[in-house]
């Protein structure tokens, strides 16, 4: 099912006309990533990352970006996403129709006959009065609680504020949207790094020449995931070690304090090791996780 996938992408981009290399420029995505979508490979890459691909993929060539991952995902599980997608529609067409043939029709009036009632005038008046009185109580009763709801809510908004920062992390497929717009509208500067600075003892600087997924933990303590570029870099400061898996190794460069490390990456291999403050690299046969 992936291969019928991957093969309508490739027939609506030829009949879009547009090429790899234009999708590429677009999107900012590697080459050969985007070749691997085309020819039905997808493990190239953590599914994170190859969702976020395919859905920026299918809006270059001009499908829905959400419909084509959901795509891709029932293909990946070895069904026929046309069925699948048919079927969800025809269950929710048979929902709505049950939902409104449930709606209670309004029951037909009937009209009666005005019951003449004998009383007591003087006992109405009475009645009126109390009606009255009681009428007078509920407006003051909500007079009241209006005065009450205002001034908590001037307590709340005027002198309870608080300095508490709430901050939200955002999806994976906005910051490839986000990097997407920034490279539309600015030119690339391939000697821009991302850098964290403190003062720790080790400053550890990671370039790669291709699109390359990383994964560092600083004094095996919280990880710093991301996604380098072509001819960019990121900078990390610690303490007393630095672990990481590198996605695609082969095009990626070390440096500790400024030296270079001697580094042996493989194209389209993943990559774990560890570098303590001494400069020692250390091959990992597992990836590192954090507090080891």
């Amino acid at each position: 099912m992936l291969d019928k996938f991957a093969e309508e992408l490739r027939e609506q981009r030829e009949k879009s006309g547009i090429t790899i290399q234009q999708i590429a420029a677009k999107t900012r995505i590697d080459k050969k990533f985007l070749e691997a979508i085309d020819q039905g490979n997808f493990s190239f890459l953590p599914e994170l990352y190859v969702k976020a691909f395919i859905k920026e993929y299918a809006l270059v060539i001009g499908l829905d970006g959400e419909e084509t991952v959901k795509k891709f995902l029932i293909a990946r599980e070895g069904k026929d996403y046309n069925e699948v997608l048919e079927q969800e529609k025809l269950e929710k067409e048979k929902a709505k129709e049950q939902k409104k043939s449930e709606i209670p029709q309004p029951k037909p009036s009937v009209t009666t006959a005005p019951v003449k009632s004998y009383y007591d005038e003087s006992l109405n008046k009475k009645e009126s009065d109390d009606s009255d009185s009681d009428k007078t109580k509920l407006m003051y009763a909500a007079v009241a609680g209006l005065v009450v709801l205002v001034v908590a809510i001037l307590y709340i908004f005027v002198f309870n504020k608080t300095d508490e920062i709430i901050v939200e992390e955002t999806p994976i497929e906005e910051i490839v949207s986000d990097n997407t717009q920034r490279f539309e509208e600015e030119p690339l500067n391939n000697n821009e790094t991302n850098s964290i600075t403190n003062s720790d003892s080790l400053l550890f600087e990671i370039f790669s020449s291709e699109t390359t997924w990383v994964n560092i933990i600083p004094d095996d303590e919280k990880a710093a995931e991301f996604i380098l570029y072509p001819n960019s870099s990121r900078k990390i400061s610690a303490q007393n070690s630095i672990a990481a898996t590198v996605g695609n190794s082969g095009g990626v460069t070390l440096k500790l304090n400024n030296k270079q490390i001697e580094f042996s990456g493989r194209a389209k291999s993943v990559r774990h090791f560890r570098i303590d403050k001494t400069g020692k690299l250390e091959y990992l046969n597992t990836p590192p996780k954090t507090g080891q």
